[in-house]
Parts: structure tokens; C-alpha cells; sequence
């Protein structure tokens, strides 16, 4: 990401969470999705409770990003995407079953709307991956939006 464009995102990020809603969207310049990547292994709900928030503040769709092989917690998921629409938010689920790095680099590639990634933890974007795939440093460092990594008791309600 340059250098300009994430002066863009945080300019952003500081107008919405100041109320000012508009200014952050024309920062945007169409930039409008959200993506909360999360996995069967390393669970953590807060990961939406930081992209709800984000997604209200910026007026953007969430999109979750969802590593499984069993859909353990799609139950869960889908409450989050009742109580987006809720408060105006449309959301759309994507599920895979490979490295959380690498799906990350593929979905941001093909979806470039993507403002932030938002992860529960940083050991979640090694979930599913090789050795090799685990560091995927060169291509990790050209991730075209910030990453935002949320921890349990970090999370801000959304209000």
C-alpha cells in the first residue's frame, strides 16, 4: 500500500469516528467493504464487533472472510449478518478451507472495494498454512488495504 493511500484510509477512519460521515466517504472514493477473515480454529467473535463498527462508521458492507472445513460456527455467522442488516449494514459470507494469508491476498485481489482486514489474532493469519505459506512475505507486504488485528478484550461495542 503507498504511502498516500494509507494517509487516505486513516484521514478516513479519523473523520468517521468524529461523526463526519461524509467527509470520510469522499476519502473513500468508492472504497466501500470491510473484511472480517476468521477461522473454525481461532474463533473470535470480536473480529465483528471491530468490523460492525468500522462498516457503520464509513458506511461500508461487511464481507467475512470464513476459513472452514466444517462450518462449525456458521450459526454464529449468521447472527452477525441478521444484526448487520439490523443497522443497515449488507454482509456477505465467503467460505474457504486453505491458508488465511493467502486467502486474505486472493479475496483482496479480486474484491478491491476492501478498505481493512480485520483478524482476531495474529497466529489466525498462519491457520491452515505450510511453511512456505506462512511467511508469503513479498506478497504479504503488497496488501493493498491495513490489517487490522483485533484481541478479545479489545473489541469496541457497537453502539
Amino acid at each position: 500500500m503507498s504511502h498516500e493511500r494509507f494517509d487516505d484510509l486513516m484521514s478516513a477512519v479519523t473523520f468517521a469516528q468524529s461523526g463526519e460521515h461524509a467527509a470520510a466517504l469522499s476519502i473513500l472514493k468508492g472504497k466501500d467493504r470491510v473484511l472480517a477473515a476468521v477461522s473454525d480454529i481461532a474463533f473470535d467473535p470480536s473480529v465483528f464487533s471491530y468490523a460492525l463498527n468500522i462498516c457503520k462508521r464509513t458506511q461500508s458492507s461487511l464481507d467475512i472472510l470464513y476459513l472452514t472445513r466444517t462450518e462449525l460456527h456458521i450459526d454464529e455467522i449468521h447472527a452477525v449478518m441478521v444484526k448487520a442488516a439490523g443497522e443497515g449494514v449488507s454482509s456477505i459470507v465467503t467460505k474457504k478451507d486453505r491458508c488465511m494469508k493467502q486467502a486474505i491476498l486472493d479475496y483482496t485481489a479480486k474484491q478491491r472495494a476492501v478498505i481493512f482486514v480485520v483478524v482476531g489474532t495474529t497466529p489466525e493469519l498462519d491457520v491452515e498454512c505450510t511453511a512456505g505459506e506462512k511467511t508469503l512475505s513479498e506478497a504479504w507486504k503488497r496488501l493493498k488495504c491495513p490489517l487490522v488485528v483485533v484481541s478479545r478484550g479489545e473489541a469496541p461495542s457497537v453502539a
